[in-house]
């Protein structure tokens, strides 16, 4: 009878036990089994989240499924290029995520999603979006991965901006100084990895992972990089005054990197119909710049396209009125073609073209005086205007070895190059080649403004 009392008592005690950890793991949010135990969950993991602080009026989703969970949390936000931008971001990773996790038939997984937008306070707007990928394991949900993307738009045309044109050049030699000393002085050296200076630098490959508010300036760093992996990801907030003589006052919308290589993308013949339209839309969803010239008798069909192209930042070049061979005509008819177009641009977009395309590339010193422009050849003839196939324009450009420096020559009037254009933006860019107006090509390239009346190809 004894015997069976104490069993009984070890099992009412065991079952207590078992109950009392699986209600602990319930409480702390580090497992679930139905969608408002994963609720409890994923606010437990957005308020361990201290990387930064999301303010304001907040918009959560949950979406629970078995075996993979998804959870975000980000604030709400007025401009809406910069929350189309944001979510386009954490879709792509919430796509990659989901392509992995989904091979996991068994073990729970769950992607927690935090993320905010701040004014920097001189034009800009900066974007921190932290992701944590974890998997069931046991009584709890363990980490995976974790990673923060950060990025910087513009505020008043939403585009993509690099580090340089919200900071001053020289940035990060300050701020390798300022992250130093804390990390000396404020930071538990013991949990400093071995090569943490490494990271700390102030070389290029440092200092692109930051978020900027109207106060400070945070820093992050990869786990595994300044500290032991365990330790996660690191973040160093900086007072915005120890930073300010490293501050625009007020952002570059575009910025040239002369060090990289670059390239001139440039459409003729037009202002086009749809084709154009297609180049534009291309040219401004890659934050991107070309240089267009367009004959002045077409003006008058669609001026809102070269005012367009000009507001995006691109330039506008002068291609005659209606296209003929200059070099037969006299001086006064040259001087007439070029300035009637002047003209008809001015009215279009509000301002004069700042360089010249003689229409079939035929041209002589009278023509390139008359111009009173820098006069603008080409290096690479991609003969779309002959082959009207996308394939073929991309090809007669990928194919160069090199393309540094060099000016593209194509049509705004055709579908085919509006289609070859989707591909060679990207192409491009994943080549790590810059696409600049041509005048930005030959002060980079050249060493100077563009002369009136030179020729540059």
């Amino acid at each position: 009878m004894l015997r069976r009392r104490v069993v009984g008592v070890l099992f009412l005690v065991t079952l207590a036990v078992t109950g009392a950890i699986g209600f602990k793991a319930f409480l702390s949010g580090r497992i679930y089994n139905n969608e408002e135990e994963f609720k409890l969950y994923a606010e437990n993991q957005f308020e361990e989240d201290t990387l930064f602080e999301v303010d304001g009026k907040t918009e959560k989703i949950y979406e629970y499924g078995s075996p993979i969970s998804y959870a975000a949390d980000y604030d709400i936000v007025d401009n809406e290029k910069a929350e189309n931008f944001r979510q386009l971001k954490i879709q792509e990773i919430k796509q990659e995520w989901s392509g992995r996790a989904s091979k996991e038939k068994d073990a729970k997984d769950a992607l927690i999603v935090k993320s905010a937008v701040y004014e920097t306070g001189n034009g800009a707007l900066s974007v921190v979006i932290h992701n944590t990928d974890s998997r069931e394991k046991g009584l709890d949900m363990v980490k995976l991965s974790s990673s923060v993307d950060t990025y910087l738009l513009s505020k008043e045309t939403g585009s993509q901006m690099v580090p340089e044109q919200v900071f001053l050049p020289d940035y990060r030699s300050v701020c390798s100084e300022q992250v130093t000393e804390y990390f000396e002085n404020d930071y538990d050296g013991e949990r400093l990895s071995e090569g943490w200076k490494e990271y700390v630098s102030d070389s290029p490959e440092n200092f692109n992972d930051f978020m900027i508010t109207e106060s400070y300036v945070t820093f992050f760093f990869k786990e595994g990089t300044v500290a032991d992996k365990s330790e996660g990801i690191i973040s160093v907030k900086i007072e915005k005054e120890k930073l300010q003589d490293t501050l625009r006052s007020a952002v570059l919308e575009r910025y040239v990197d002369p060090s990289k290589p670059m390239v001139a993308l440039t459409y003729d013949d037009g202002p086009g119909g749809k084709s154009e339209e297609e180049i534009l839309n291309c040219l401004e969803s890659s934050n991107t710049v070309a240089t267009f010239f367009y004959t002045g008798n077409r003006v008058d069909n669609a001026p809102d396209k070269i005012d367009r192209a000009r507001s995006m930042g691109c330039e506008i070049g002068n291609h005659t009125w209606n296209h003929p061979v200059l070099t037969k005509l006299t001086d006064k008819e040259v001087e007439e073609q070029i300035n009637k177009t002047n003209e008809a641009i001015k009215s279009a977009c509000g301002a004069y073209p700042t360089v010249f395309r003689p229409s079939y590339g035929a041209t002589n010193e009278n023509v390139n005086k008359a111009a009173n422009m820098p006069v603008i050849m080409w290096s690479v003839d991609t003969l779309d205007w002959k082959s009207r196939n996308a394939d073929k324009i991309f090809e007669s450009v990928k194919s160069k070895e090199s393309l540094d420096g060099k000016i593209i020559l194509m049509h705004s009037l055709y579908d085919t190059t509006a289609e070859a254009t989707k591909k060679l933006v990207p192409w491009l860019k994943e080549k790590g080649y810059q696409t600049v107006t041509v005048s930005e090509l030959i002060k980079y390239r050249y060493g100077e403004d563009g002369q009136d009346g030179k020729v540059y190809r």
